[in-house]
């Protein structure tokens, strides 16, 4: 016949009279330490299922695979946030203008993650280029100014040339202003 409950239960306390205090603290710690255990587990699910792993679009691993081994693969992640054409502009341009970061304006020996040769009014260099505070504002100043060149119909690597000269190209080389243009369409249309 089984015991009941209630004799169950006398049977435990009666048992749990005769034991030793060690024994005592040490059902305790375990009973403690599987309670503590269960919350922590049942947090961590909680917690996993907020956490979202960020997803790296395709744009994204064609421009990272494209700059990569340079200063410029900092910028990737800003880089593939901007519209497409855009975007490839920026690596295009950045391309020529300083082959990726390794040849950039520098102020007080420290990198401007300028690589596009832009001069503007942020923090500039005595020979007046702008010098960005981070990977991402250079990318989000420089793809602005793109964007503004794209709205007024400045759309193509040959009219995208004002960035190397200027409203007007005919002081330069021709030869050099068609190298330009050429580097530039290459690395665009590997983008696009």
């Amino acid at each position: 016949m089984k015991d009941s409950i209630a004799q169950k239960l006398h049977m435990f306390i009666v048992h749990f009279r005769h034991l030793k205090i060690e024994d005592f603290f040490f059902c305790v710690l375990v009973v403690f330490s599987l309670s503590f255990s269960a919350i922590i587990f049942q947090a961590n699910r909680i917690d996993n299922r907020k956490v979202k792993t960020p997803q790296i679009s395709a744009f994204e691993i064609r421009v990272g695979g494209m700059v990569k081994d340079s200063p410029m693969s900092a910028m990737t992640p800003f880089i593939a946030q901007k519209d497409k054409k855009v975007a490839s502009y920026v690596v295009a341009i950045a391309k020529k203008e300083s082959n990726w970061g390794k040849y950039s304006p520098k102020k007080d020996g420290k990198d401007c993650y300028n690589y596009w040769g832009y001069r503007g009014k942020e923090n500039p260099t005595r020979s007046g280029y702008s010098c960005f505070d981070s990977p991402e504002q250079a990318v989000n100043v420089v793809g602005e100014r793109i964007e503004e060149l794209m709205d007024q119909q400045i759309d193509t690597p040959r009219e995208m040339a004002v960035w190397k000269c200027g409203r007007d190209c005919s002081w330069d080389n021709p030869a050099n202003v068609n190298k330009w243009v050429s580097d530039v369409a290459f690395y665009v249309k590997k983008l696009e």
